[in-house]
């Protein structure tokens, strides 16, 4: 589901309730009712929920237990509402703009808590894709891990900072696309720069010398990052839109355009990673192909196909 815009059972549902109903997530409970609707359309109410993890083994059902996630144990739960200015698409958005806005100003104010604000649609399920560790990744973690031990010590910094991020993206996709995207290009930009100035000029400069890189797979990069028409199609711009506040996850064309322009970004800093590490993988497609494709109407208005690509 791109966006809440996209979902018609949730347009649907909260044009028919008038409002849109969320929780609170983190390390801020409620300790009342609380109305801020005289400002900006929104109810909150308790009671605080605190939210905890069991395990299950699902080869043995009856095998369970507590597991103690860092980022489980100190959450808690509460709900809240905010109307919809008008019963359009238009007052769904104004009013996701106007949550956001509550949220960060609730930070603000309380002093830092954690807060993750998330919208409930009539069904609300997130199902992760489940890779399993076997003896071909074990493998291939060899292969890659035995790789960086052999790169000269400013090179495994600058791989081993790259990797943190690339880890990150992969996580953080899970609730935010726009995270996400940053995250990843953070791998790219500490790959190819030294500087925290003229990063254009470092990074094209950087792709091209690279000797891991082939000099078509470097210019297509660069070209996707900093020439690509429309201007707000290059993976550069999209990374300053949103470091600068120009665009926002609860628009749908913003929402998009990072999406699927950071199924790219994501495909060029793994084959990056790979090769760096003394492998490679391909979707027998060239940068700008993949570019291509995922850019056509037929790609973004189908379910994104899982990637192809492959470790050789």
């Amino acid at each position: 589901m791109l966006s809440y815009l996209d979902d018609d059972n949730f347009v649907e549902y909260v044009l028919e309730k008038g409002s849109i109903p969320f929780l609170v997530r983190g390390s801020l409970a409620c300790s009342a009712n609380f109305n801020f609707m005289p400002l900006i359309g929104i109810r909150i109410s308790g009671p605080t929920h605190r939210v905890f993890a069991v395990g299950e083994n699902t080869k043995q059902p009856d095998d369970t237990g507590t597991i103690h996630v860092r980022e489980l144990v100190d959450e808690v739960v509460f709900p809240g509402e905010i109307e919809l200015p008008e019963k359009t698409k238009t007052g769904i958005s104004k009013a996701l703009y106007g949550l956001e806005l509550w949220a960060d100003f609730l930070c603000l104010a309380v002093g830092n808590p954690k807060i993750i604000v998330e919208v409930q649609r009539p069904i609300n399920v997130v199902i992760a894709t489940h890779s399993d560790f076997d003896v071909r990744s074990l493998d291939s973690w060899g292969d890659l891990f035995q790789h960086y031990l052999t790169l000269e010590t400013s090179e495994r910094k600058k791989i081993a900072a790259s990797l943190w991020w690339y880890r990150k993206a992969c996580s953080t996709a899970y609730y935010s696309v726009f995270d996400s995207y940053t995250a990843y290009w953070n791998c790219l930009e500490i790959m190819f720069t030294s500087e925290p100035h003229n990063i254009q000029k470092q990074m094209r400069t950087g792709l091209l010398k690279a000797d891991f890189v082939s000099k078509e797979d470097a210019q297509q990069i660069v070209h996707q990052c900093f020439e690509v028409a429309p201007k707000t199609d290059r993976l550069y711009q999209i990374r300053n839109d949103i470091n600068h506040g120009n665009i926002r996850e609860n628009s749908g064309v913003d929402y998009r355009r990072v999406y699927f322009r950071g199924m790219l970004l994501q495909t060029i800093v793994m084959k990056l990673l790979y090769r760096k590490l003394g492998r490679s993988i391909s979707s027998g497609m060239n940068i700008n192909q993949e570019a291509e494709q995922i850019n056509s109407p037929e790609f973004q208005d189908g379910k994104p196909p899982q990637s192809k690509n492959q470790p050789t």
